[in-house]
């Protein structure tokens, strides 16, 4: 139910061809794949047809069997959820039944500050609400019901004043989850069902409970240091709710994307509301460049599932990917599948590993600054690892690949050292190299 905060990158203009490298992206997934890095499923859809689909690993392994992952397989998508939610939400005021000014007040005033805070607020994080999962007292694991949800959300005080800024909240959905119930006096479930599933014929996508491996539904893993797979401990979806409870699968969730912006779920004039951007926010959906493309999207975590879900309009191009395993980026994969959809080479990641002395690692350790890069780079070493990152963030180990070469697996960066020229060579996720020059 967490956010990874999509990346904003480097906007590089390209060239759209009608050519595609969905062969390479089918490497590229065995090879993750091979290497322990992932376990899960991906379709693209384009122009409402499917281009691409391929599934890797398995849908669950036991001491009696092991089942293979197929494009039937389905999966917590966490808090893709949310843009269901909003959907959802969107439709009854299209419907008259609720409006974005609507004060939380007239749902649930025991909330702090539900006099003032809006249901536009709440659609677009900037209620000021505590995230409700970061309370020291919340179990996912252990069942749920509104009444302690909402007396645990009631303890908090607001982090902000509504509208001040946005700040990613759980609580903000949870509760747009219930005003659904409580508007249409249904469960979440039937409302999922009533407006979207059965309306698109997605079949494979409904709110979850005890996941069951007999219903093609995944288990989550998560790899150790030694790459051996572990199951993970399964949340109660009635604790995520509107905010993170809903299963599906990539071909359920490209064909719900391709509605959204078809204008079939809701009036035109909502969809605009709903994909208004603010500091990468819209109400239940995020956004972000990518090479002079537009990306709307949301990504979920729950358990060890990993899940993120894509549109580019200038494509008419639909991408989602399900983990039930990943140890490796979301987003250099994501990235990599939307260069493989306009005709870009894929990189095709190093798994080497090799050792370098105290000695030979403090010999990348300086600041790197860079014309074409919105930041600068710093390198430093504990004599073990070499640690880098953009100034003023936390440093993270980087892996050595080759000689002068270091990797940030999970952002899809290499790094390419010229010690003689006191330089370097940045590039991420297929992105063209940048120069960087060492400070004296």
């Amino acid at each position: 139910m967490k956010k990874i905060l999509l990346l904003l990158l480097l906007v590089s203009q390209i060239a759209f061809t009608q050519n595609t490298n969905y062969n390479q992206l089918d490497t590229l997934l065995d090879l993750l794949y091979q290497n322990d890095k992932i376990m899960g499923s991906m379709t693209i859809l384009k122009d409402g047809k499917t281009v691409f689909e391929k599934s890797v690993g398995y849908q669950y392994i036991n001491d009696k069997e092991k089942k293979q992952s197929t494009s039937k397989t389905k999966y917590r998508i966490g808090s893709i959820t949310k843009t269901f939610t909003a959907v959802m939400i969107f439709q009854l005021i299209d419907e008259g039944k609720l409006t974005l000014d609507t004060k939380l007040f007239e749902y649930f005033p025991e909330v702090a500050n539900a006099k003032k805070i809006e249901i536009a607020h709440l659609l677009n994080h900037s209620s000021g609400l505590f995230n409700i999962t970061a309370d020291e007292n919340f179990n996912e694991q252990e069942p749920t019901t509104q009444e302690k949800m909402l007396s645990m959300i009631a303890k908090h005080d607001v982090d902000f004043q509504p509208g001040e800024r946005h700040e990613y909240s759980n609580t903000n959905f949870v509760l747009l989850g219930y005003i659904l119930e409580r508007i249409e006096k249904k469960s979440y479930k039937q409302v999922l069902e009533e407006r979207i599933t059965k309306p698109l014929g997605l079949k494979n996508t409904y709110y979850g409970s005890e996941i069951d491996i007999t219903n093609n539904e995944s288990l989550s893993y998560y790899y150790e240091d030694d790459n051996s797979l572990h199951e993970a401990k399964q949340a109660h979806l009635s604790n995520p709710g509107g905010a993170g409870g809903i299963v599906s699968n990539p071909s359920d969730l490209v064909v719900f994307m391709n509605a959204l912006f078809s204008d079939k779920l809701m009036s035109k004039n909502s969809f605009k509301i709903m994909t208004t951007i603010n500091d990468e926010y819209g109400s239940g959906i995020l956004s972000a460049k990518k090479a002079g493309l537009t990306l709307f999207a949301h990504n979920g975590r729950i358990d060890f599932f990993q899940s993120m879900l894509v549109y580019m309009p200038e494509l008419k191009t639909a991408i989602a990917l399900n983990a039930n395993a990943l140890n490796y980026g979301m987003m250099p994969i994501m990235f990599n599948a939307i260069n493989a959809s306009i005709g870009e080479d894929i990189e095709i990641p190093s798994f080497k590993n090799i050792d370098l002395t105290s000695e030979e690692l403090k010999k990348y350790i300086g600041t790197y600054e860079c014309e074409e890069l919105p930041f600068t780079l710093i390198f430093k070493t504990d004599g073990k690892i070499l640690k880098g990152a953009p100034e003023g963030s936390d440093l993270k180990d980087l892996k050595p690949t080759e000689k002068d070469e270091f990797a940030l697996e999970a952002l899809g960066v290499i790094l390419k050292f010229d010690l003689s020229a006191k330089s370097l060579l940045f590039s991420q996720s297929g992105e063209s190299q940048k120069k960087c020059i060492k400070k004296e």
